[in-house]
């Protein structure tokens, strides 16, 4: 699941089943917290079976029931932007969390913010927090009522924004289903005559850079990729647009499966993959790039296709498509100018091993297709 499927299916959740959250789920969620914290320059935490900040809201309030984990949205005081990117980039966290099947709700004021100040280091102001862990098996009615308005709003804002171009329709559509503090939604986009995008805030209120950041990932996500500048009336330029494609790569060796990893010249462990070409199809594309960067020839396997979508570089956004895949011959070498090393992992090390919480995502939905096969 991407994170733009996240957007359709994502709603807040006010109950929780009172069972923790798996090793392997912590594991990709804390990974992910490294990288956004490493990109953001904001201290994002995760405490699993702390109950303490939601308890004595929960029996006075019936507002949330069954919270034991939450994630911390802290960072530089002295940021003057730290409220609105702990919201952009907190929904990128929030929306991972989802597209691994766990339920999320981003909490302003109703829970015990001095529980919290024990996870800041000096000069760190907590933003807000987020609850997050096993949804119910069944959405309630207020969760269904919220998702269905939401929706309805999205498909009402694309059809206003038809007269722009695809990317910003697409943009609005997301943006409408972004959550905000009150469901006030105070802000408005706009198309700007040199064909960028602007956000600018309709009043205000305790939570309002919060929930603009909120909303300009959710605009980025559906426009296919750009970047914003940080602030009231902030302007999004649309990314250039980039394919690749690669495939998991898997062998059974002793009666189990082990994986291809490839250390990139960067030091990160990923799998094979590149730049479409030409007129390739993504299957001669992976095919290709499994040849020039490990020496084997593979039978690709199209039936299990998952996207990662990450930008790059500013003003790049990549599709990256992967494919699972099987050696078939060839000699194994890593290829000098991209790849320093190569080695078969069984799937656990292999899991550990890759840098990435995306391509961690990818082995994981590959580990399930071939299991299922």
């Amino acid at each position: 699941m991407t994170l733009l499927d996240a957007v359709s299916i994502r709603t807040s959740l006010r109950s929780y089943r009172h069972e923790p959250i798996s090793t392997v789920q912590q594991q990709q969620l804390e990974k992910t917290i490294s990288q956004l914290n490493a990109s953001s320059g904001l201290r994002i935490q995760l405490a699993c079976g702390r109950p303490e900040p939601f308890r004595s809201f929960s029996k006075s309030y019936g507002m949330l029931t069954g919270v034991t984990n939450y994630l911390i949205f802290a960072g530089p005081g002295s940021d003057p932007d730290l409220e609105e990117k702990c919201g952009y980039y907190g929904e990128e966290l929030i929306l991972t969390a989802v597209s691994m099947g766990l339920g999320t709700c981003w909490v302003g004021g109703t829970y015990d913010k001095k529980s919290c100040l024990c996870h800041l280091a000096e000069g760190e102001r907590l933003v807000c927090v987020a609850a997050v862990g096993c949804p119910p098996e069944k959405l309630g009615l207020r969760e269904q009522v919220i998702r269905r308005a939401a929706r309805g709003l999205g498909r009402k804002i694309a059809a206003e924004a038809q007269e722009g171009p695809a990317w910003y329709a697409a943009g609005m559509a997301a943006a409408a289903l972004a959550p905000s503090a009150l469901n006030r939604r105070g802000y408005r986009f706009s198309l700007l005559p040199d064909g960028t995008a602007q956000a600018r805030l309709e009043g205000d209120g305790p939570f309002a850079l919060v929930d603009l950041g909120i909303a300009k990932r959710h605009f980025a996500l559906g426009a296919h990729g750009g970047e914003w500048t940080w602030g009231d009336g902030g302007v999004f330029r649309k990314a250039a647009e980039e394919k690749s494609c690669g495939a998991v790569i898997w062998r059974a060796e002793g009666g189990a499966r082990q994986y291809l990893l490839a250390r990139h010249n960067g030091g990160h462990w990923s799998f094979p993959k590149g730049h479409v070409e030409g007129d390739e199809t993504e299957r001669e594309t992976a095919a290709r790039e499994i040849l020039e960067e490990t020496g084997l020839t593979a039978d690709i396997d199209t039936g299990f296709r998952h996207v990662v979508t990450y930008s790059p570089k500013p003003g790049v956004i990549k599709d990256v498509i992967f494919f699972t895949a099987t050696p078939t011959g060839g000699r194994e070498h890593p290829q000098e100018s991209e790849i320093a090393d190569l080695g078969w992992f069984p799937f656990r090390e292999a899991r550990e091993r890759t840098t990435y919480a995306s391509d961690e995502e990818v082995l994981l939905a590959a580990e399930t297709y071939l299991n299922q096969k």
